[in-house]
């Protein structure tokens, strides 16, 4: 059985002994420690390595979304999960925007958040409920006005880079993967945004992660 290792970050203390309570039961989830703001997070990631982050958005010095982009900057195997009372379009998309995994409110059943743990575990993206609405929400503002992807003339690289983006991959992450240049890697995400009539990378990564959630992967290849 392999073992999830777990960091908690959240600056309020009893947040932290509600989630410990929560995944106790579960063998294969070891929480391995916490931090209470994000200067210390980076500390316990360099130490711990976990596997996965159960992060605040609202945190002491830089915000949880801020701390999610350098932790999938400079630790690409740890997946971040937010676990917070703040739910409104602009976090929700900024969230998965960042690299985040999964959104799961503190409103909602505990069991939420053990399935998120597992879906991102296994690269797959947790929103479900109000988290789903305000992500498609922000989504429906802007794809009216949109050419579907099957009738864009995308090529097979461009199909590859939003793949990546759906998969929640950064810059490094993507040129790495596909060995190429992050010089390249900018290049196709431009390119992305004008046969797609997107005005952001914001936007670009929305559309991505929207396609891959509705209609499975329609980017070619598995």
């Amino acid at each position: 059985m392999k073992i999830i290792k777990i960091l908690i970050v959240e600056d309020h203390e009893i947040v932290i002994k509600g989630i410990k309570a929560l995944l106790e039961p579960y063998e294969e989830l070891e929480v391995v420690g916490y931090a209470l703001e994000s200067v210390d997070a980076r500390k316990k990631m360099e130490k711990l390595k976990p596997d996965i982050v159960i992060m605040d958005i609202n945190l002491p010095g830089i915000s949880g979304i801020e701390l999610t982009k350098i932790i999938t900057k400079e630790h690409s195997s740890t997946k971040v999960i937010y676990y917070t009372s703040h739910v409104d379009e602009e976090l929700v998309t900024k969230g998965f925007e960042a690299g985040a995994y999964g959104y799961v409110p503190k409103d909602f059943r505990p069991e939420e958040l053990i399935e998120a743990i597992q879906l991102a575990i296994n690269g797959q993206k947790f929103m479900k409920g109000i988290v789903s609405e305000k992500f498609i929400s922000s989504y429906l503002k802007f794809e009216k006005e949109k050419k579907l992807l099957e009738d864009m003339p995308l090529s097979g690289r461009e199909l590859e880079v939003l793949k990546c983006l759906s998969q929640g991959l950064s810059n490094n992450q993507i040129a790495e993967k596909l060995l190429i240049s992050i010089d390249t890697v900018e290049k196709h995400k431009n390119d992305l945004m004008k046969k797609l009539n997107i005005y952001s990378t914001a936007e670009l990564i929305i559309y991505a992660i929207f396609k891959s959630l509705m209609y499975g992967s329609p980017y070619g290849g598995n």
